[in-house]
């Protein structure tokens, strides 16, 4: 069965890191939330959300690209980059854990504010992290279409196209026709999405370990 053949080396060892990648994860979790009877706030709680997410996905992601997969690989990608986005928002705002506690609630992210008074919407967090991550407004757009219905699922489904107009469609549940190197590059994007949360959630760690007068002092040549 296709499903069972074995994807390249580098491919498989890059699977290897997802694994790697979700102790670190769980590692910086712990660190965040403290031991037992630590205090808990909005925010640890909108963490512990992003967390769950992103373990649940990378696991989904190896078994995804194992089984040669790669439409929904693609759109897994998009929701995975989705979590760190929405969740490196808090550094936005001028109250972090207001803002959890709305998100906690219900209130949708992309209707709250920044700091400078603009709506926190994908192109927005896109827009500003794209400073540190210069990858990121090129992949996230491309992935946009894999989530919703688009082109991109109907070009996926085209074999070969001949010079005379004729193709070949393949309605197949497997994607073997994509090159090694796109494989590598779903899980190398996997794995920049996952080190962007664990940057925010060691970040996070780091403040709470702060006095009132660190945490003020900090803010103020933030």
């Amino acid at each position: 069965m296709n499903a069972m053949q074995k994807h390249t080396d580098p491919v498989e060892a890059a699977l290897r890191l997802l694994d790697s990648d979700r102790q670190k994860m769980l590692v910086s979790w712990k660190a965040m939330i403290g031991g037992d009877g630590a205090p808990m706030f909005p925010l640890d709680l909108l963490a512990s959300g992003a967390v769950k997410r992103a373990l649940s996905a990378s696991a989904a992601m190896k078994l995804l690209v194992e089984s040669w997969n790669m439409v929904s690989a693609r759109s897994l990608l998009r929701t995975h980059l989705d979590t760190s986005l929405r969740f490196s928002a808090a550094w936005l705002v001028n109250n972090p854990h207001e803002f959890a506690t709305l998100v906690i609630s219900g209130k949708p992210i992309n209707k709250q504010k920044d700091r400078e008074g603009e709506r926190l919407t994908d192109a927005r967090l896109v827009q500003i992290r794209s400073k540190e991550y210069s990858w990121l407004p090129a992949v996230y757009d491309n992935l946009c279409g894999y989530v919703h219905f688009s082109a991109s699922h109907l070009c996926d489904a085209v074999e070969e196209v001949r010079e005379d107009g004729t193709m070949d469609l393949l309605i197949s549940d497997t994607d073997m026709n994509f090159p090694e190197s796109s494989w590598l590059e779903v899980i190398d994007c996997f794995r920049e999405g996952s080190t962007m949360l664990v940057k925010f959630l060691d970040g996070y760690a780091i403040t709470k370990r702060l006095t009132p007068e660190q945490l003020a002092e900090h803010r103020r040549k933030a």
